[in-house]
């Protein structure tokens, strides 16, 4: 009985040690009293402002068009390049706008950027900004050690067919020539002829090894680059048939989530990834808070999924571009629902803002197994950052 009675006091000394150890919740406003954090464009980002950064996929989402949103990724991409040791930016552009982009970050050939920015003519991309930051991201390039260079991957689809195939042209093996039976393709290809991509899945299939032969030690990057040809026709494909822009998009976020995967697999395995993307791609939680049925599983919630090789390592970071309202308490507004409450950051909304919402004693975490019925406990389900970026301009057409 004496022992009985020993053993359940030692039991209760170590539950109290073990509650007393747990971080208290705190209060939201006094959360964010203590970790939001002016943005400082001057001198960056600090590990203290981003707070926890143990991930190896960090997504930010903006609405796209942007000033800020443009200097926002530069500040982004020199903290997680410098200070996490990411290499690889993922991009919302065509694979093989990738290839063409991870070209000209390494060489700088003009010619190869003034064509991939006039192909984008019609897009909200089209702008002076995205020119000026292809230009930044090359001079950055230059910058790094040589064991350190910054890479380009396109995961979107491909909806500018020829610089796509420009792109895609890049990595042929020059040293070889091309099989007579693929000769005609491979030259539409060196051509920067998009007609060219809707041949190139039959001609993997029927000409394997002459195909192998001539994308050398790139040829499993021409494979994949193929199968986003399907998807892009899928795309199409849906968006004609059904009319439907929700379903069709579906294929959009599936592709991105097949490439990075495939990316994965091909790099070296410490290998971390940085992209911003439009913010509805980046939510880890289906919601129809953004327009889209709870069914439409987006990029990142994909990435969450049991089966995927980076399930709890993606980190993602909501753009928010409050604006002008003389009729709020901060003089801006910003959209705001029972599923994404953004009005608790309201009284930053004035100032560009950086708030880590996975931080100890979070109001906006939930326990693991625990129904989140406080929205604000719910948020870090959808993203683990918030920044504020308030008053932005659009960005403007592309002066040529």
């Amino acid at each position: 009985m004496k022992k009985l009675s020993v053993l359940l006091a030692l039991l209760l000394v170590l539950s109290i040690c073990l509650t007393g150890c747990q971080p208290q919740r705190m209060g939201v406003e006094e959360y964010l009293q203590r970790y939001a954090t002016k943005l400082d464009w001057e001198n960056g980002i600090t590990n203290r402002a981003f707070g926890n950064a143990d991930y190896r996929v960090f997504l930010s989402g903006e609405t796209h068009a942007k000033q800020k949103g443009y200097e926002a990724k530069k500040l982004l991409i020199q903290y997680f390049h410098e200070k996490q040791k990411v290499d690889y930016l993922i991009f919302e552009i065509g694979m093989g706008h990738g290839f063409l982009m991870d070209d000209y970050i390494r060489t700088g050939n003009e010619e190869n950027l003034r064509f991939f920015l006039e192909e984008l003519k019609g897009t909200m991309a089209y702008s002076q900004e995205e020119y000026e930051f292809w230009q930044w991201l090359y001079e950055y390039n230059q910058q790094q050690p040589q064991k350190h260079k910054l890479h380009v991957l396109g995961l979107d689809i491909e909806f500018q067919a020829n610089s796509s195939a420009r792109g895609l042209s890049l990595l042929l093996d020059e040293s070889v020539t091309p099989a007579q039976e693929i000769r005609p393709l491979i030259e539409k290809l060196k051509a920067s002829d998009g007609e060219a991509l809707g041949k190139l899945p039959k001609a993997m299939e029927q000409y394997p090894q002459e195909m192998q032969e001539a994308f050398g030690e790139n040829f499993a990057w021409a494979q994949q680059y193929a199968k986003n040809i399907t998807a892009t026709y899928t795309f199409y494909q849906v968006r004609k048939e059904t009319e439907d822009e929700e379903q069709a998009h579906r294929v959009r976020d599936d592709a991105m989530t097949e490439k990075l995967c495939f990316a994965i697999e091909q790099l070296p395995k410490q290998a971390k990834f940085f992209g911003q993307f439009g913010n509805a791609h980046v939510l880890q939680k289906d919601t129809a808070a953004d327009g889209y049925n709870l069914d439409y599983h987006r990029f990142a919630t994909q990435l969450q999924e049991e089966d995927s090789p980076v399930k709890g390592q993606v980190c993602s970071i909501y753009m928010a571009f409050p604006h002008k309202n003389v009729m709020a308490p901060s003089g801006y507004a910003f959209p705001s629902n029972k599923t994404l409450p953004f009005e608790l950051f309201e009284d930053y909304f004035g100032q560009d803002t950086l708030i880590p919402l996975d931080e100890k004693g979070s109001p906006f975490v939930h326990g693991e197994g625990e129904e989140a019925t406080d929205p604000a406990a719910g948020l870090t389900d959808y993203f683990q950052k918030v920044m504020l970026l308030p008053g932005s301009k659009d960005a403007i057409p592309y002066q040529g």
